[in-house]
């Protein structure tokens, strides 16, 4: 304990004092599992009833948050992507100072559905489709799948894990990304996305269905976001001509 004017708090208090004093000082990273209602009984030789109170009071004040059946977490980090930025995962990852990190899932040729292939406009029956999952600092954010025109094969055997799409692209083809078009829309998480992101079966996520165009707004490649907005928020601006 590190109690500070102790005698003057109750116990719940006291354990809620301490718990929030070892979050701030890094005991207890952002997203990180603290130890159960039982194990922290234990460690403050008081009863689960007031373990149970103090946590409900850090969830309230947003230090914590509670997933079920799994136990309470230090509320992660929540980091912002501008659309008024690169629109660079990577990029924007760096320029804000945190360690961005990417997991290829797989990259493979597979049967167009009518709503990519119409995206894209394309007549290929086949298509390119890459699943990636972003991390930052370590911490799963997204999982995004990546769609291009059997003119991209190369992607096959590239490697890209931890690299830039829009860099490989400009280096492999010259082609330039020159801006998006985004749809918005809430998922649920599939068993998929949950196992991926490290959290709960049908939690609502973040969906956005982005068209990536060239300098001359021609479509290069579609991609679907799902995106974690407990860890990670995707902003929007505009501005007025």
């Amino acid at each position: 304990m590190r109690p500070k004017d102790s005698c003057a708090l109750t116990l719940q208090e006291r354990v809620e004092a301490d718990l929030l004093d070892r979050i701030q000082h890094g005991t207890y990273a952002p997203g990180e599992k603290i130890p159960s209602e039982h194990e922290l009984s234990a460690l403050y030789g008081v009863s689960r009833v007031t373990v149970r109170i103090a946590l409900s009071r850090l969830v309230e004040k947003g230090y914590l948050v509670k997933r079920q059946g799994r136990g309470a977490f230090v509320r992660p980090t929540v980091h912002v992507e501008s659309t008024l930025t690169s629109g660079s995962f990577t990029e924007t990852c760096i320029k804000t100072g945190c360690a961005p990190s990417t997991r290829i899932i797989c990259c493979e040729t597979r049967a167009a559905s009518p709503q990519i292939k119409q995206m894209l406009n394309t007549d290929d029956d086949q298509l390119i489709e890459i699943r990636r999952l972003r991390l930052v600092d370590g911490v799963p954010c997204i999982v995004e799948f990546d769609y291009f025109p059997l003119a991209y094969r190369f992607l096959l055997e590239t490697p890209l894990e931890d690299r830039s799409l829009f860099s490989t692209i400009a280096e492999h083809c010259g082609t330039e990304v020159g801006g998006f078009e985004d749809q918005f829309g809430i998922e649920e998480a599939s068993d998929e996305l949950a196992t991926l992101l490290g959290t709960e079966t049908g939690i609502p996520l973040l969906k956005v269905t982005e068209t990536v165009l060239d300098l001359s707004s021609s479509v290069v490649y579609v991609n679907l976001q799902y995106i974690a907005t407990d860890r990670y928020t995707y902003a929007v601006g505009s501005r007025k001509r």
